[in-house]
């Protein structure tokens, strides 16, 4: 009997343990860490892009104010100046197609090349007529700047950039999405004057249509991404504005408005480049509420992703980290307090696995409007929330109640018996 006493009680010991275990893991999912400093001892200074290698995850590149191009080999735990690109840069943009090719995008010194991932760099700016460098996006041989004065290309390896037109408008985001004959190239401007401040184009003549169909004219935009088509569909568009985000399944002939999150200006929008269900958006809060916002089905639900970033976070980067799960990167920038850092949150809802990665939009940071209700709302069947965190918490006090109770009630039958014993 003894034996068998044992295992029941041990058993639930197990459970408990067990339960109490994915508790605190669900937690430490769902829960932003700050990650090493830019400069040890000195305050970070914002970060305006940043960007992961789908060979080598832990190596990452970002765009910072006054500290150039910085680059980590560690996941971000420590970091350091790889490209002093005249002080400060704009974006960086690692090129899907090209192992290893990585652009940065400079607020003064046009555009940097590297072959290394990030490790050595050459300026590239042959043919641009201004160096405030915005926007980067890639398709097999094209690439494509966003600027301070227009839009530029290049077809052989940015040796050489040739004018898209567009010259009276300031460029913050461009995307490039492939099609059977070429390419649909997206751009999005926060200053100028334009009816739409999204344009499009089907070719490579410098003729942008104003977007309309359903996208609201005189709205800046901050940011766009493209995803990877459905079957027997089409890629899909998104596009982070000063009044919300906006989606189009049709390249860009339609767009509604992404419902179910909160009413503010988007400045970054990213498609988990293996698996485009899975979205990410950021504010950096000067329309209303900042932050990250998460959704796994295609941007029918949306969830916060807030606990552990500061008090009205202000984001201004997203990077994803091609692992499984998914390791998010964003970087907080508050000009009130002068403080930034860039954190790092494990997604044990979304995974790279599957299929074959897109490129990926740049985006930087700008946009400002007036703010509507809050519409976030938390779907159904998440892995990883604060209230299963506790359920799971709940169940494991439950038990060990039990056990407690069970080996109570076992003392007091001993003590009752060896009584009766010794009255006999």
């Amino acid at each position: 009997m003894r034996p068998l006493r044992f295992t029941i009680l041990v058993t639930p010991i197990i459970v408990a343990a067990g339960l109490l275990g994915a508790a605190s893991a669900d937690a430490a999912d769902t829960r932003w860490s700050i990650t090493g400093p830019q400069h040890p001892g000195e305050p970070d200074r914002p970060v305006w892009s940043m960007a992961a290698f789908p060979a080598h995850p832990n190596v990452l590149i970002e765009a910072t104010q006054e500290r150039g191009v910085m680059r980590s080999t560690d996941g971000g735990s420590s970091w350091t100046t790889v490209a002093d690109a005249g002080g400060s840069a704009w974006v960086v943009h690692v090129d899907a197609d090209h192992p290893g090719v990585v652009y940065a995008g400079t607020q003064a010194d046009g555009i940097f090349k590297s072959l290394d991932e990030g490790k050595t760099w050459t300026a590239q700016n042959q043919g641009l007529d201004t160096l405030d460098v915005r926007a980067i996006d890639t398709s097999g041989s094209t690439i494509l700047l966003g600027t301070s004065a227009g839009l530029y290309y290049s077809n052989d390896a940015a040796h050489s950039w040739k004018s898209l037109g567009a010259s009276d408008l300031d460029i913050a985001a461009v995307a490039l999405l492939p099609k059977a004959n070429g390419l649909t190239m997206f751009a999005g401007a926060d200053n100028g004057t334009a009816p739409s401040y999204l344009l499009r184009s089907e070719d490579l003549t410098g003729a942008w249509t104003p977007v309309s169909g359903g996208f609201p004219g005189g709205v800046t935009v901050a940011a766009i991404a493209t995803g990877l088509a459905p079957a027997g569909g089409q890629a899909p568009v998104l596009a982070g504005t000063a009044q919300g985000a906006y989606r189009s399944d049709d390249r860009g002939a339609t767009w509604i408005l992404v419902n179910g999150l909160p009413a503010t200006d988007y400045n970054v929008v990213e498609f988990n480049p293996a698996n485009s269900d899975q979205i990410y958006v950021a504010s950096d809060g000067d329309a209303g509420s900042g932050g990250v916002f998460r959704s796994l089905d295609r941007g029918a639900t949306w969830s916060p992703l807030g606990a552990g970033l500061p008090d009205h976070p202000r984001v201004t980067a997203l990077a994803l980290q091609p692992l499984s799960p998914v390791q998010v990167m964003a970087a907080n920038w508050n000009p009130t307090s002068a403080t930034a850092g860039v954190y790092r949150i494990t997604d044990p809802g979304a995974a790279v696995t599957g299929a074959t990665a897109a490129p990926s939009a740049s985006a930087t940071v700008r946009a400002s409007p007036t703010p509507r209700p809050s519409t976030v709302s938390e779907p159904g069947g998440r892995r990883s929330t604060a209230g299963q965190d506790w359920e799971k918490l709940g169940i494991a006090v439950i038990v060990l109640l039990l056990i407690a109770g069970v080996v109570s009630l076992r003392r007091w039958r001993i003590r009752r018996e060896d009584q009766r014993t010794y009255l006999r």
